[in-house]
């Protein structure tokens, strides 16, 4: 077997891996919204035995430092998580078409439903807003937009801001809508 690898004894090798900055970002929802399951194939369950679903999202952004960041979500089956999914598909541009295609009180964990979220929602754009834990552990999505939203950052620069040396200044963000718009195949 050859192995490859750039790990040598001055040397080391980067997987990529990259940690969300705070703050809005471009996102592109990916393939592969699913239950998610451990080693054996079982479904994983939150503590309170409800099943959680993946849904990958990477920023996309090439300008942006994090370009690429993993900042995919776990949702649960819950209310909650019903508005989650709700505010993606609202956030993608899909919102008027999931309900004219699934009138009535329906839940988006219903298969059919679920079925379709997993056709429409990937290779869609949103805007998500990141925040760092307080242990500075992970980076939580906090907040979910339209690409059309003008996020602007808040004038108050945080304590860690102002240590790097940042100002408190207005930044104005707007990102171009990138084409989430509707699509009439269903």
């Amino acid at each position: 077997m050859k192995v490859q690898s750039t790990v040598g004894n001055d040397q080391s090798s980067s997987w990529g891996f990259k940690k969300p900055e705070d703050g809005w970002h471009k996102v592109e929802m990916g393939e592969g919204i699913d239950l998610m399951k451990d080693k054996e194939g079982e479904i994983v369950q939150d503590a309170k035995g409800n099943n959680l679903w993946k849904f990958p999202a990477k920023i996309n952004d090439e300008d942006a430092t994090d370009h690429e960041a993993d900042i995919s979500l776990v949702i649960a089956e819950t209310p909650f998580g019903e508005k989650k999914i709700g505010d993606i598909i609202a956030a993608i541009g899909m919102k008027d078409a999931f309900e004219k295609n699934f009138p009535g009180d329906r839940s988006f964990f219903e298969q059919a439903i679920m079925d379709k979220v997993k056709i429409k929602v990937p290779g869609q754009f949103c805007q998500m807003r990141t925040e760092t834990s307080k242990d500075g552990k992970y980076s939580n999505v906090v907040e979910i937009a339209t690409m059309k939203f003008k996020a602007v950052e808040k004038a108050a620069a945080a304590p860690k801001d102002v240590a790097k040396g940042k100002t408190a200044a207005k930044k104005e963000e707007t990102v171009a809508d990138a084409g989430a718009q509707e699509k009439s195949d269903w």
